[in-house]
C-alpha cells in the first residue's frame, strides 16, 4: 500500500524480472499502472532496454521484484525509464522503503521472490527492530518473525494527529506537518511505532529544509534501536558545491559527539573542508571499521569515496567498477547519494551515457532531499547534452523547473536547456 503523505505526483509499481535473465517483464496487472498510456511507455522502455543493454550492466543475476519503485507520471518518466530499466536489469535485490503509516488492523504483505506471489498476513505487530519484524497471529496466537526486506506492504493504526500531519505534508506544509507529528509522537506508546512515526517526521523535516532536525530525529531512533534501517535516511552531504541552505551545516564539533549518527553527519558535512578533512576522514574510517553496524559502516565507507573527487578531481578512479557493484547491494533508501557519487566519477572518465544513468536514478525515486535530487537531475541534463541527446535534455529541463522550482539547480540552469554546469 502506498502512503502518499510526501508526494501526490507518484504512482507505485513493481517490476519482476525472470530469474538470472537480463530482460524485463511488465506485469499485466499492477496497482502502479494508472492508465494505458503509462503502461505503453513502460513497455516501450522495456523493448528499448532489451536491445540496448551495455555489457557493464549485464553481469550477474538481476531481480528487483522485492522492492518498490515509485515513478512520477511525467515527461521525466517517459524518457528516463529507458535508463532506469537498463539499470534495473542489473540491480541486486534490495530492501523496501516501506511507506507508513496506514490504517486498520496490523497487516503485512510478504513477497515470495521465488514465485513472485504475495501473501497478506494479519495480526498484531509486536516489534520492528533492526532488519526484522515480529508479528503475533491473533490475540494469543503464535509469534512469527519476518525480514523487513521481504515486506512490501505494512499497515497499522495511527492517530488523528498523525493523519493531519500526513495531510499537511502532502500539501507541502512541512512545518505544520511536523507540529502534528510531534503531537502524535507524544501519545504513541508502542516503541516500534514511535520509531516509524519519527522516521516519517525526519523525512518531512528534510523536505522542509530542516536537515539538522532530521539528524536529531533519526538519532533519537538510533538511541532506541542501534541497528535501525532508518539510518539510511540520514540527509548526509554528497555534494559540497550545493548552497549551504541546501545541505547540512558544517558543525566540526559533531565529530567529537558521543553519537555515531552525529559523527557520521558531521563528517559528511566538513569532509570537503581542508581544515577539517583529516579529522573527518579519521572519523569515517573508524565508523567503517569499528562501528559494528552495517548501515552506519556502509554509509561511512561510501562517504570516503568522495575523497577521490576532492583530491583527484581530474583523474578517473581505477576501481569504479568495484564501487558500482558495491552500491547495487545497498538498501534503496541509502542509494541516492552513492549513485550521485558514482555519476560524478563517471563524468571524470568521461562516460556521459553511464553518468546520466547514475544521475537520473535518484530523481526517479521518491527523493526526500529535493535539493540533491534537483542537482542530480541537472547533472543528468548536462550528460545528456554532452551525449547528443538534446531533445531529452530539453524535456528534463522542463521537468526540473516543474518539480523542484525553488532549488538552486532549477534557478540556475540555463534557459536554453543546455544544462551546462557552472
Amino acid at each position: 500500500m502506498y502512503d502518499a503523505s510526501l508526494t501526490s505526483d507518484f504512482c507505485f509499481a513493481d517490476w519482476p524480472l525472470p530469474p538470472g535473465g537480463c530482460g524485463v517483464s511488465v506485469p499485466q496487472r499492477s496497482a502502479g499502472y494508472k492508465n494505458a498510456e503509462t503502461r505503453k511507455h513502460l513497455l516501450a522502455a522495456v523493448e528499448w532496454s532489451k536491445c540496448n543493454t551495455s555489457p557493464i550492466w549485464t553481469s550477474g543475476t538481476a531481480r528487483i521484484s522485492d522492492r518498490n519503485i515509485f515513478i512520477p507520471r511525467s515527461a521525466l518518466v517517459h524518457f528516463t525509464l529507458t535508463f532506469v530499466l537498463l539499470w534495473a536489469t542489473q540491480t541486486a535485490a534490495q530492501d523496501i522503503e516501506t511507506r507508513l503509516p496506514l490504517t486498520g488492523t496490523d497487516t503485512i504483505t510478504i513477497l515470495h521472490t521465488s514465485s513472485e506471489q504475495t501473501r497478506r498476513i494479519s495480526g498484531r505487530i509486536e516489534d520492528i527492530s533492526g532488519e526484522s519484524l515480529t508479528l503475533r497471529r491473533g490475540g494469543r496466537g503464535s509469534v512469527e518473525f519476518y525480514r523487513v526486506t521481504d515486506i512490501v506492504e505494512l499497515s497499522f493504526s495511527r492517530s488523528d494527529d498523525f493523519e493531519k500531519g500526513l495531510q499537511h505534508a502532502q500539501n507541502g506544509q512541512a512545518r505544520r506537518a511536523l507540529e502534528y507529528f510531534d503531537r502524535a509522537l507524544k501519545g504513541e506508546v508502542r516503541s516500534w511505532a514511535w520509531n516509524e512515526l519519527q522516521a516519517t517526521a525526519a523525512k518531512t523535516a528534510v523536505r522542509g529544509g530542516e536537515r539538522m532536525q532530521a539528524v536529531e530525529r533519526i538519532n533519537q531512533i538510533f538511541s532506541k534501536d542501534r541497528r535501525t534501517r532508518h539510518v539510511s535516511s540520514l540527509p548526509l552531504v554528497w555534494d559540497s558545491r550545493l548552497p549551504t541552505r541546501e545541505r547540512l551545516p558544517e558543525i566540526p564539533d559533531g565529530l567529537d559527539s558521543d553519537s555515531l549518527v552525529e559523527q557520521l553527519a558531521a563528517a559528511s558535512a566538513v569532509l570537503h573542508d581542508p581544515v577539517h578533512r583529516v579529522r573527518a576522514r579519521s572519523v569515517l574510517e573508524r565508523l567503517r571499521r569499528f562501528s559494528g553496524l552495517k548501515r552506519v559502516s556502509d554509509l561511512a565507507e561510501i562517504q570516503l569515496w568522495r575523497m577521490h573527487l576532492l583530491e583527484h578531481p581530474l583523474t578517473p578512479t581505477p576501481i569504479l567498477n568495484v564501487w558500482n557493484d558495491r552500491i547495487r547491494h545497498l538498501p534503496v533508501a541509502a542509494r541516492h547519494g552513492p549513485q550521485f557519487t558514482i555519476g560524478r566519477c563517471l563524468l571524470q572518465m568521461p562516460d556521459h551515457d553511464r553518468a546520466a544513468l547514475a544521475f537520473l536514478w535518484g530523481p526517479l525515486m521518491i527523493p526526500d532531499d529535493e535539493a540533491l535530487a534537483a542537482q542530480s537531475l541537472r547533472e543528468g541534463i548536462y550528460c545528456l547534452n554532452m551525449a547528443g541527446r538534446r531533445k531529452a535534455a530539453e524535456q528534463l529541463t522542463s521537468e526540473l523547473k516543474r518539480r523542484f522550482p525553488e532549488t538552486s539547480a532549477a534557478l540556475s540552469i540555463a534557459d536554453d536547456a543546455s544544462g551546462q554546469l557552472e
